[in-house]
């Protein structure tokens, strides 16, 4: 059952809380950065609700909300080359805004995110993707290295990754009003954090202060848990299998920590690890939950599904109330985040290299695009 949505634009109605961003700029680049709060069947005596940021966003995540706040300020910022590195969501997004933004975008990815690139927008003219046969760390340092020899921005700034996100605090403050209850639990995995980070730091602005916020659950998949290590001492195992390739960071900066430490200690939250072997479990069960309520998960030719971020938070949540987390008689949100984006045909890059290559590559790139 669906309980509300934004059809249209989320960025767009709650433009004012933007810092700093022309409403004319992000109207005139705005797509479809759209949400909504469907109903599942309560498990347990817990209620579960799930934010959708999949089905009525333009490039099927959330990170559409982002790439268009980023691209807003980099038009006027006056850029007209940007550069990024991501697991294939962001890319798709950047490349979207960017490509109607008029600016030329050179974006680098791991080999495990080729089946995510759309390959309509490898296509576009002013769009470049570059797979990079390296850790995740060190095509960081290769964009870094590229974009200060250039002066290329690399998108999108921090400051962009939390004002796009906090917007989800005004969202869902407007369906606790609609629905008439708010969530005492707010479920989602993790990669770097930047979507949960932003939205406890909307809800300073979305809630009047003093007033409770919901306990927080970030989810990480055995093979990547490095909030799960930092914050909670735990160990997994080091030969687990990566399951998901967007949740993919491993290397966190000391400020990340901290400020996931900050919104468990806040919301008396938690971070977790689900092991393989109990995702899987849930796995289909989340899958039919989704579907029960209009969700339905692209999947590969294979029958896999192309993206598993959103279902972690799912059945992270199921987990979590299965060994007693969140008891009987709370109400979880559980964030699906993306896997209901278009299924496309397979994505063949043009432009693929290895660590010792990639930064001269970038910076030719970078240089071409700068000039035309």
């Amino acid at each position: 059952m669906e309980l509300y949505r934004e059809d249209e634009s989320v960025v767009r109605r709650y433009a004012e809380h933007l810092d700093g961003i022309d409403p004319d700029v992000l109207g005139r680049l705005s797509l479809r950065e759209g949400a909504r709060i469907v109903r599942l069947p309560s498990y347990r005596q817990v209620g579960i609700d799930v934010l959708d940021l999949s089905t009525l966003s333009t490039t099927g995540t959330f990170k559409d909300w982002v790439a268009c706040v980023t691209v807003a300020r980099a038009v006027q910022d006056g850029h007209t080359v940007a550069a990024a590195q991501s697991s294939g969501n962001t890319a798709n997004a950047l490349a979207t805004y960017t490509s109607r933004a008029g600016i030329r975008l050179v974006a680098m990815h791991p080999p495990a995110s080729r089946r995510r690139i759309l390959p309509r927008l490898a296509r576009h003219p002013r769009v470049t993707f570059v797979e990079v046969h390296a850790p995740e760390h060190q095509i960081k340092e290769i964009l870094r290295a590229a974009t200060h020899a250039t002066s290329t921005p690399a998108l999108p700034r921090l400051r962009d990754q939390f004002e796009g996100n906090k917007l989800r605090a005004h969202f869902l403050r407007d369906a606790e009003r609609a629905v008439g209850h708010g969530w005492d639990w707010h479920v989602q995995s993790l990669s770097s954090a930047y979507g949960p980070l932003g939205f406890y730091q909307g809800l300073a602005e979305a809630r009047p202060a003093g007033q409770a916020v919901p306990r927080f659950l970030g989810v990480q998949q055995e093979a990547v848990a490095p909030y799960v290590h930092a914050l909670t001492g735990a160990v997994t195992d080091p030969e687990a299998e990566m399951l998901e390739p967007t949740l993919f960071r491993k290397v966190l900066t000391p400020e990340l920590i901290a400020q996931v430490r900050d919104i468990c200690r806040q919301s008396d939250g938690t971070v977790r690890c689900l092991p393989n072997r109990s995702y899987l479990s849930w796995e289909p069960r989340a899958i039919d939950l989704l579907s029960g309520v209009g969700i339905e998960v692209t999947r590969t030719p294979e029958g896999r599904p192309v993206e598993r971020a959103g279902l972690y938070s799912l059945a992270g949540t199921l987990q979590a109330i299965d060994d007693g987390t969140i008891p009987p008689g709370d109400r979880a949100l559980a964030v699906y985040t993306g896997g209901s984006g278009p299924s496309t045909e397979q994505y063949v890059p043009q432009h693929v290299v290895t660590q010792e290559g990639a930064t001269d590559l970038l910076q030719e790139l970078l240089t071409l695009g700068s000039s035309i």
